[in-house]
């Protein structure tokens, strides 16, 4: 089943040194993951992503900068699809995966929330990336 696509942010991976002590980082202990969102001139959302020695997503995923997509239909967009980050919820109203596309990562999302609650601090609360910030 083909969709429409909506872009959504490029992921690009760092090294730790790179943004570790940033005040704005974010830590997701369960993928030894740290993240930090990027303005830029374009206004284009790019996350930057540091992995630590236990990150257990697949090495492409920690290798390769990917591009994000917002899909209506996420589970009839994986069809069929050579997947390398099953589907989950990272936090309430947000679902995504990760597939290879001509050996491209591409991340997929399906999502209820508004640009300024994703790229906020609104939906991280309650999160299984970052439990740290419960209400």
């Amino acid at each position: 089943m083909r969709q429409s696509l909506t872009f959504h942010h490029i992921g690009k991976p760092v090294p730790l040194a790179d943004i570790k002590d940033a005040p704005a980082v974010k830590y997701a202990k369960i993928y030894d993951m740290y993240s930090l969102d990027q303005l830029n001139e374009l206004g284009i959302p790019i996350e930057l992503h540091a992995f630590g020695p236990d990150c257990p997503l697949d090495p492409i995923i920690q290798a390769q900068t990917h591009v994000a997509f917002k899909v209506a239909d996420i589970r009839a967009a994986l069809v069929d699809q050579d997947i390398v980050m099953p589907l989950y919820q990272p936090f309430a109203g947000y679902e995504c995966a990760m597939i290879m596309l001509k050996q491209v990562p591409i991340e997929l999302i399906e999502t209820t929330l508004s640009e300024a609650e994703i790229w906020g601090d609104g939906p991280f609360h309650n999160s299984i990336l970052y439990p740290e910030n419960r209400r």
